[in-house]
């Protein structure tokens, strides 16, 4: 691939930004791909074309500086010449060009990836508030364009009111971080240069700007010093920072406790770095907002706990690792008292370089990066020659045509639709699934569930898991078919309770599916039935999916169509086509997209799947035709009236999908008799002509190879 990189300030401006994008551009070099940067001459002496660890950078000259961004005049046209010269374009923001770029992009028909280092947090003042809106006006109007946006952590996109626009797009994708190990020798003699030998030591990093909550450490510090005498922090960064002057507003506390801070500076050399995080016994990050500090994860390499604000984005590391404390952001007194925690018990968070690098892999990031670009390529090129075949189609049918003395008015459509595998299940296990979905009023899950579980090809003894298992209602199913050995999990506490109360027979746990409690190679088959669309980082769900399943095993799995029929959810379908973000609830309405990351086509969840490394075997869209707002009626109304216990116990014995086998069948109950209003309308799903375009669902079967 031929990819183009976009941002403000590369190499050798130094920020997390920059070190990222260095990483992500010289690593995709390694693996045999053109990158070139197009960025700034942020410094006269910089030349204005080289190559830097294989990228070709091309630096623009700036005519001002404006707050943190500059002018270049040359960016437009240099931009779409580079644009029309590569396959891909890689946006890293805040960028003020934005707009330009991604509509550059789909102009010149190359797909965009944008990814999105963190919102726009400008200072307080007129001016920098002006600065402010404009940066989220024309960012979220760029990112609208693009074709995806990153993010480095699900935490910080579900939080950011900059990305709640365009929640159909994020991916989330870990950035790669890389730090050199410590030299104890080096950090010895360093510690007795500085006169620290002797002293418990506090580390904190980064420019001395307001959104780093630096204020909020330096109010800490007697605090801290009260209860730990011994305790010593020490600074490494930028504390003149030319767009802010936030460093002399809170100099004053630096002298006040001069005693108790040292101020090494800004520090560029990595292994110094390391240096530094190793000599310190705590490192501190009291943010007023971060979208993912680098310097948590350099920190816990260098094996060095962290002591971090809970915020969206920072609390990311502490949460997927453990080693460290959250504490209440924006609040002094909280964090000295974490502070003191830590120093006096850091053994249950002490890292190890090889437990943080399990989860933050530079090698997994670029695996990601690459995998999102060539699709994203590949849909391109694919789009593109579907264009041109088509068109040369439509011109031979009509050569054609004129040619037998006929003339078409409209190119013919061909579809073909491959004839379904043979069915598993018995007829008695047909049966016994009809008697037990005899209440569904959701005739899509009742569609995908005989599907899913005629995958699953269940025996006797399998162990399966229950991935997102709910309330357990496919556990109860499945058991009833076979003598299985389930285990359902899920992170709602609630709904695993509610599967106890209701019996079910399968070990129940809650879990992060991002990291998945159990060995490799655990399970026969596992159920993964919408789920996917809940989860932040879907590709690491799935990685861990296929960990846990053994070679030749069987993955079921299904996700809602981003093309859903206007009539399952009109209500969103009418906001997606004005542009604007739909209803993600939780609320009265609840819609299709209701705490839903994402949508997915057959493109993106293939991509998905076999990122993952599993070889898909069957992929069907299901369920065209739909009764007038059923998603309303069956989510809106009926799910909370039995959740809440509302309904009768003779009209529940009709509505509940864990009664199927109590329904009556009385004719006289209105339940009975809108389930067979809703069968009616969905028969049509039985023989679909196979050129429909809108579907509920996506089913999947797939196999982790032997």
């Amino acid at each position: 691939m031929k990819i183009l990189v976009t941002l403000t300030f590369y190499h050798p401006h130094w920020t997390g930004l920059t070190a990222y994008a260095k990483r992500i551009a010289e690593g995709l070099v390694a693996r045999g791909h053109e990158v070139t940067v197009l960025t700034s001459q942020h410094s006269p002496e910089l030349p204005l074309e080289e190559w830097v660890g294989g990228v070709r950078v091309v630096r623009l000259p700036f005519v001002a500086r404006v707050s943190r961004t500059v002018l270049m005049p040359a960016f437009p046209s240099t931009a779409a010449r580079l644009i029309a010269e590569h396959d891909i374009v890689h946006i890293h923001t805040p960028m003020p060009e934005l707009l330009l770029v991604t509509s550059l992009a789909r102009a010149l028909g190359k797909p965009s990836i944008v990814t999105h280092q963190g919102d726009v947090v400008m200072p307080a003042g007129v001016m920098n508030q002006v600065i402010q809106r404009a940066m989220d006006t024309t960012m979220t109007m760029g990112m609208q364009l693009a074709t995806r946006v990153v993010v480095h952590s699900g935490d910080y996109g579900r939080h950011s009111a900059f990305l709640a626009p365009i929640t159909r797009k994020p991916d989330a994708i870990y950035p790669p971080v890389e730090m050199p190990a410590p030299q104890p020798e080096v950090i010895a003699a360093w510690k007795r240069e500085l006169g620290l030998e002797g002293k418990r030591l506090i580390g904190f990093a980064g420019r001395f700007v307001e959104e780093k909550g630096f204020d909020f450490l330096l109010r800490a510090v007697p605090l801290v010093v009260e209860q730990v005498p011994d305790a010593h922090f020490v600074y490494a960064g930028e504390t003149q920072v030319v767009y802010e002057p936030f460093f002399e507003r809170w100099r004053h506390l630096l002298d006040k406790h001069q005693d108790a801070i040292s101020i090494l500076g800004l520090i560029r050399d990595p292994q110094k770095m390391a240096n530094f995080y190793a000599m310190c016994d705590i490192f501190a990050l009291p943010s007023r907002t971060d979208c993912f500090p680098s310097v948590q994860i350099e920190a816990l390499m260098s094996g060095t706990p962290l002591v971090t604000a809970d915020i969206p984005g920072a609390r990311e590391v502490v949460q997927v690792t453990g080693l460290g404390r959250m504490v209440a952001p924006r609040d002094p007194q909280a964090l000295a008292d974490g502070i003191v925690a830590l120093l006096n018990d850091p053994h249950p968070y002490q890292p190890t370089r090889e437990r943080v690098q399990a989860v933050f892999s530079p090698a997994r990031s670029l695996d990601e990066y690459e995998a999102l670009m060539q699709q994203l390529v590949g849909e391109a090129q694919s789009g593109r020659k579907g264009r041109i075949d088509a068109a040369r189609t439509q011109a031979r049918n009509t050569l054609q045509a004129v040619s037998a003395g006929t003339m078409l008015t409209a190119p013919a459509v061909l579809s073909q639709q491959s004839a379904p595998a043979p069915s598993k299940l018995s007829p008695s296990d047909r049966a016994t699934l009809e008697r037990l979905l005899q209440n569904e009023a959701d005739m899509a899950f009742r569609r995908r569930a005989m599907t899913l579980i005629d995958h699953l090809d269940l025996h006797d003894g399998d162990n399966i898991l229950d991935c997102g298992c709910g309330m357990g209602v496919y556990m109860m199913m499945m058991s009833r078919l076979r003598n299985l050995n389930i285990v359902g999990v899920d992170g709602d506490v609630g709904r695993l309770e509610w599967a106890e109360r209701e019996g079910v027979d399968a070990r129940l746990s809650r879990v992060d599916i991002h990291t998945l409690p159990f060995a490799d190679a655990s399970f026969d088959k596992v159920l993964m039935t919408e789920v996917l669309e809940h989860i932040a980082e879907d590709r690491v769900a799935m990685r861990e999916v296929f960990r846990v399943l053994k070679p030749g095993g069987t993955l079921a799995l299904s996700v809602p169509h981003a093309n859903y029929p206007v009539l399952w959810d009109p209500i969103n379908k009418a906001i997606e086509a004005l542009g604007l973000r739909p209803m993600r609830g939780p609320g009265p309405i609840t819609g299709l997209w209701s705490n839903h990351w994402r949508l997915y086509t057959p493109e993106t969840l293939r991509s998905v799947i076999a990122g993952a490394g599993f070889e898909i075997e069957a992929l069907e869209e299901q369920t065209h035709y739909a009764f007038p707002l059923i998603h309303f009626i069956v989510y809106s109304i009926g799910k909370p009236l039995i959740e809440l216990n509302l309904l009768p116990e003779k009209l529940r014995n009709s509505a509940d999908r864990f009664r199927g086998e109590r329904n009556s069948g009385s004719l006289l109950n209105p339940i009975i008799l809108g389930v067979k209003a809703f069968r009616w309308a969905d028969r049509r799903n039985d023989s679909l002509r196979g050129d429909e375009e809108t579907f509920v669902n996506i089913v999947v079967k797939a196999k982790k190879p032997a």
